[in-house]
């Protein structure tokens, strides 16, 4: 299988009885992820979705959809019977995009409910969803409110951008850097350094706030150019030997204007290895 997919360790039959379900979590590249994963997956039936808010990708040129619907009754509980059992992809099509609104002024598409997700996973093979907002910033700490992640999550990817090493913590350098600082011990203006994304991972109230109890979990270091290939392994093994709560770590640089994703560092964590 492709780079990211095979990393991921998504298998053929991972979807045999219902769509696979993954939410993207964190800063520094979920979109690009999300379409680059979805764009490995074309053989397969996919649908692409949010619980916050996706960049429209009928304006950015090479993504890999088929089509957008946009339904407003997405945007409410399912209740009994959710309406996105009446959505299907086509195999092989590229991604079916859902979501509940449009937001022309910010040329975003408005999410769909977490409850609405649960239905999805029978009309499909894998269910991406962007859960999570930063603003385009490499770096987040989610609010009380976030991530939206949904509670039939398989495998939650959090992603952290590697551009943000050596930046100044602040509202340039990070979404939420008022609620960052005190989480990762790291005062205002101080230079973010590889010890506080290691606590970001490691936080309860971190990169993997609302994963479900049964999910698996991966960290996505994006922008591995921005630092030299021995920083970029020294921090996955950190990450897979220390206290955070992942099954997988990946270093990698999404290339957005092309779909793919390179490699650079890729490790699982052992059963016997977890925390």
């Amino acid at each position: 299988m492709p780079p990211l997919s095979d990393a991921l360790r998504l298998r053929p039959d991972s979807a045999r009885f219902h769509a696979f379900v993954i939410a993207f979590t964190g800063a520094g590249g979920k979109t690009s992820a999300l379409f680059a994963l979805a764009r490995e997956l074309v053989d397969y039936r996919v649908i692409a979705t949010t619980t916050t808010k996706l960049r429209d990708p009928r304006l950015e040129a090479g993504r890999p959809i088929d089509s957008v619907i946009v339904e407003r009754l997405l945007a409410e509980p399912a209740g009994e019977i959710g309406c996105a059992r009446a959505f299907a992809p086509r195999q092989g099509s590229g991604a079916l995009i859902l979501a509940s609104g449009v937001e022309t002024e910010e040329r975003k598409l408005v999410g769909i409910d977490p409850s609405q997700v649960e239905a999805l996973r029978e009309r499909c093979d894998f269910v991406l969803v962007e859960a999570d907002g930063s603003r385009g910033l490499p770096i987040k700490a989610p609010a009380a409110h976030e991530p939206v992640v949904p509670g039939c999550a398989d495998l939650v990817v959090g992603l952290i951008g590697l551009d943000c090493l050596g930046l100044a913590l602040g509202p340039k350098a990070a979404q939420r850097s008022e609620i960052l600082g005190p989480l990762i011990g790291c005062a205002e203006g101080m230079p973010i350094g590889p010890e506080h994304l290691l606590r970001l991972a490691a936080s309860p109230m971190g990169l993997f706030k609302g994963a479900p109890p049964g999910a698996r979990r991966a960290i996505l270091l994006n922008q591995a150019d921005a630092v030299s290939s021995g920083a970029a392994l020294a921090l996955v093994e950190a990450l897979v030997e220390g206290q955070a709560s992942a099954d997988i770590v990946i270093a990698c640089s999404l290339r957005d204007g092309y779909g793919a994703c390179e490699i650079v560092a890729a490790r699982r964590r052992s059963a016997e290895d977890r925390p």
